[in-house]
């Protein structure tokens, strides 16, 4: 249970975001109902993450690398299990963990490359990291948009992490 209560289902129908809210609310969106007016900025930004170019099972590749690499885990549980789903895998934490030597794609693998560098320590991130992912076919928007899906879920994780989920 996290460490401050999660706004009960019930409230949230007097926000003017309830609508486009995922039913029942998650946890964690409960959590940031906390302050209406960054869970009506957030919903959108959430929106925009999951309707990038990555596939299902890439993005939550990604997403659980990211949350396993920032010890986060409450993510790192409910988008391995997504995953696990998705690429009918029960290990995803174990291939993860150890993807330069398991059987993902060289192309996740660039990704996976560039997203434990940006999340462990993002001032070795060079140049380099961005042609790696082009020489995999990414483009310059495909870029941005798994920057954008590294990042996100960084700021998630520590949102989960700093409040006990």
């Amino acid at each position: 249970m996290p460490w401050i209560k999660p706004v009960k289902q019930q409230n949230l129908k007097e926000y003017k975001i309830y609508e486009e809210l995922e039913k029942p609310v998650p946890i964690f969106n409960r959590m940031v109902a906390h302050s209406p007016d960054i869970l009506e900025a957030f919903i959108p930004l959430q929106n925009a993450v999951k309707n990038t170019f990555l596939s299902d099972d890439y993005r939550e590749a990604i997403i659980t690398y990211v949350s396993i690499k920032n010890g986060c885990e409450f993510c790192t549980k409910s988008h391995a299990t997504v995953l696990g789903e998705l690429i009918g895998e029960s290990e995803v934490v174990k291939k993860l963990t150890n993807y330069q030597s398991e059987d993902w794609d060289e192309k996740l693998k660039s990704i996976l490359n560039y997203a434990e560098k940006l999340t462990s320590k993002p001032v070795s991130v060079t140049k380099e990291d961005i042609t790696q992912m082009q020489s995999h076919g990414y483009r310059e928007k495909e870029i941005f948009e798994i920057n954008q899906v590294v990042a996100y879920t960084t700021y998630t994780n520590q949102m989960s992490v700093g409040l006990g989920l």
